[in-house]
């Protein structure tokens, strides 16, 4: 009896350690990738997932257009009508894809961009980055200006269609950064999860329908978009996202040995994010996340929205991003319930990769004067003015008397010394 109850004993224990500490037996290994640079993040959290070179400069070919394209959807408008100079037959700028616009055409910016974004047209590029920056010098500088705002630091563009260029170079994780800003704007989403777009043209024997290269959109449905790239020194480079039980990833590989092999990795990169990774609540909406002094009386600054992040499925380590509450700029003296006083960024080793607005759990509101005492206060000013006037008109009496009695004194001491005389 006693054996068999060591039996059961040890094989209960058994059965409770069947699942290995490291996960699900579903779980996929981390990808072996060809591409030389490669990220894979969440786009909700911002979290890297996986990273392969991910700091190193590569050349980012066509995915250049990301940013182009952010570019124009910033400072255009869809509407103008955007006419090709003499520079849409310069070879050096726009070599390889076009849809062969002539100097003087006239086209949509909102056609020109499917051009740029679903053919990857080299001469729409030029003429986009005329018509918003003035000259292709103009508008690189507002690319540039753009990666630094959203944090690429490692970023310089030369020109706004890809083609290879001294000092034209990215990082897998920037350009993940550029494309993760780009996927906020619905705009640029409808544009690159597009198939196919027949665009006017005003000549004959020209490409008018515009189809999407990005083999992806046309064979995974998770797949939402973005861009494919290529040239003899920057290889194959691609970006892409996709969403997939509510949870939505975006992968960057640079310079890719073949255009088989960005499709490859891609979707390694895909199935191992989705399957390996999930999203938690870290914070609560509403969870005090610091405080403040307002006056003598403590104020919670509290989450308006729920902070989420990445974990792996079953990990039970501390999330790895960290909390950085920004300072409130001046003392405050009243602050109303909900009131929004700063934020708090989410960081992951030194990059900011959400804000997140904090505001007050609580109304502080110095004492104002009771109806009486503002009915008193009501009669100061004129009753102030009343005692000034009668004060002043006092004032000008006794100055008028004083006067009198002195010319007075003035006259009789005369009269006297006259009479003396004789």
């Amino acid at each position: 009896m006693r054996l068999i109850t060591v039996l059961f004993t040890a094989l209960a224990m058994l059965l409770n350690f069947a699942v290995p500490v490291f996960g699900s037996p579903d779980k996929v290994p981390v990808p072996e990738i060809s591409s030389e640079g490669a990220i894979l993040i969440d786009i909700t959290t911002g979290q890297t997932l996986f990273a392969k070179n991910p700091d190193h400069p590569y050349e980012p070919a066509s995915t250049t257009k990301i940013m182009s394209a952010l570019i124009a959807l910033e400072k255009g408008n869809l509407n103008d009508l955007v006419t090709a100079g003499p520079s849409v037959l310069d070879q050096e700028l726009t070599q390889g894809t076009r849809i062969y616009l002539e100097p003087g055409e006239q086209v949509t910016l909102e056609n020109l961009l499917y051009a740029l974004l679903l053919n990857s047209a080299n001469d729409a590029a030029v003429a986009i980055a005329e018509h918003i920056g003035g000259d292709i010098q103009g508008f690189t500088d507002l690319m540039n200006a753009k990666a630094k705002e959203i944090g690429a630091l490692n970023t310089s563009f030369k020109n706004p269609s890809g083609l290879s260029a001294d000092g034209h170079l990215t990082t897998a994780r920037d350009l993940a950064m550029i494309a993760r800003f780009a996927y906020q704007n619905p705009v640029f989403r409808d544009y690159v999860k597009t198939k196919t777009k027949v665009i006017p043209r005003n000549r004959e024997n020209i490409p008018t329908e515009m189809y999407n290269i990005n083999e992806f959109i046309w064979t995974e449905p998770t797949v939402t978009g973005m861009k494919t790239g290529y040239t003899s020194s920057a290889g194959n480079t691609y970006v892409a996202t996709a969403e997939r039980d509510g949870r939505a990833l975006l992968g960057v590989v640079l310079k890719s040995p073949s255009k088989t092999s960005i499709y490859t990795d891609m979707r390694k990169l895909f199935e191992y994010g989705f399957t390996n990774f999930e999203n938690v609540v870290y914070k609560p909406k509403g969870t005090a996340l610091s405080s403040l002094m307002v006056g003598d009386t403590p104020v919670n600054l509290i989450l308006t929205d729920e902070i989420i992040h990445t974990r792996e499925i079953g990990s039970t380590a501390p999330p790895d991003i960290s909390l950085h509450v920004l300072p409130i700029a001046s003392e405050l003296k009243e602050v109303r319930k909900d009131q929004v006083l700063t934020s708090v960024q989410t960081v992951e080793e030194d990059r900011v990769l959400n804000s997140f607005a904090l505001m007050a759990d609580s109304s502080v509101i110095p004492p104002q004067p009771s109806s009486e005492s503002k009915k008193s206060l009501n009669w100061v000013a004129p009753i102030s003015l009343i005692l000034l006037l009668f004060l002043y008109m006092v004032y000008r009496r006794v100055s008028y008397l004083r006067r009198h009695r002195n010319i007075e004194r003035k006259m009789t001491a005369g009269r006297y010394r006259d009479r003396d005389l004789f």
